[in-house]
């Protein structure tokens, strides 16, 4: 009686009876409340209908336990329907993520998921990267000059494939020698819709005078609203059918390897940008990263070769004093007394 008086006092009190609501009701209650991009709303959509409700949609809240939650992210990564550890992480993060609203809801007391680990999302895949004479070959073999130009904007103003086949017209500014992405195109199960970039915000990348001379011809006479690339039959272009088409063929004829994705393409301009003396933060900026640390953890490797030379820079700096073996002192301590 004391402790549901103090609960009740502090408004922390939970009521028994509110844990036998489902764990797939608190799943729908959390994903009706929230709010996000197309493409990650339909990502969780996705997770919680094929991996949390076959298991948990029918469990009441209250019968949730921990080792019961580490044994279903087990569970997911064996067998031959196995999925990877990061799908299994998704899964997990947005179950632990639904039982702590239903703590705030005051559903349960605690959230049996908080303490559970989670898999390990796993080692980010580097995909190969064109060096600069490799790029100008790839660039020769694609079968059209605006299959050509989109290849060169990709791989030398380092957009997204999305935000590249949404530039309009408008959006490339040859006095100003620069382009803004304000807008992406998003395939949500085959439905192409219009988005803003990833972190929500517009920015501009630079424009190098070759890349000016791929896209002049073919913005001539276009209206500023006008999709700078199209599909050979009109409408949105898509990745899959481009890769196939154009690039693979392309990276085959050249030499390359042809397992490079389009998204790797970034990679390739990234390092064309840090060769070229990009500093972190400008690499962020145009590669429209929501932070520095996520440019590092994604690009680091790029700068494996400053690290190499760090050494005689900072004996030429240390050491720049000393002349002929002896260290220059213009400050001499004085004799002892």
């Amino acid at each position: 009686m004391d402790s549901v008086t103090t609960a009740l006092t502090t408004s922390t009190y939970v009521d028994p009876s509110a844990g036998r609501s489902t764990v797939g009701a608190a799943v729908r209650r959390y994903l009706d409340g929230f709010t996000g991009k197309p493409k990650t709303v339909s990502s969780y959509e996705s997770v919680a209908r094929s991996r949390i409700m076959p298991r948990w949609a029918d469990v009441p809240l209250d019968a949730v336990i921990p080792s019961d939650i580490s044994a279903w992210l087990a569970d997911m990564q064996r067998g031959p329907e196995a999925v990877s550890a990061a799908r299994a992480r998704h899964a997990g993060l947005l179950l632990r993520q639904a039982l702590d609203r239903a703590v705030d809801d005051r559903l349960i007391p605690l959230n049996p998921a908080a303490r559970v680990k989670l898999p390990r999302a796993g080692k980010k895949r580097t995909g190969p990267r064109l060096g600069v004479d490799e790029l100008h070959k790839v660039a020769d073999q694609m079968p059209t000059a605006t299959d050509r130009a989109l290849f060169l904007t990709l791989a030398t103003a380092g957009l997204r494939w999305g935000e590249a086949v949404a530039l309009r017209v408008g959006a490339v500014e040859f006095d100003r020698q620069r382009i803004t992405v304000s807008r992406t195109y998003v395939d949500i199960g085959g439905r192409i819709t219009e988005d803003v970039p990833k972190s929500h915000a517009a920015r501009w990348v630079p424009l190098a005078p070759a890349l000016a001379d791929e896209l002049r011809p073919l913005l001539d006479g276009k209206p500023d609203d006008a999709d700078v690339f199209t599909a050979p039959g009109g409408g949105v272009l898509r990745s899959g059918n481009w890769t196939t088409r154009a690039l693979r063929p392309a990276l085959r004829a050249a030499g390359c390897d042809d397992a490079m994705r389009v998204h790797d393409l970034r990679g390739t301009f990234a390092s064309i940008a840090v060769q070229a003396g990009a500093n972190i933060k400008a690499l962020q900026r145009a590669l429209g990263h929501e932070s520095a640390t996520l440019t590092l953890d994604t690009y680091a490797d790029l700068y494996e070769d400053d690290l190499t030379g760090l050494g005689e820079r900072i004996n030429s700096a240390a050491y720049s004093l000393r002349t002929g073996g002896q260290e220059k002192d213009e400050n001499p301590r004085p004799e002892s007394l």
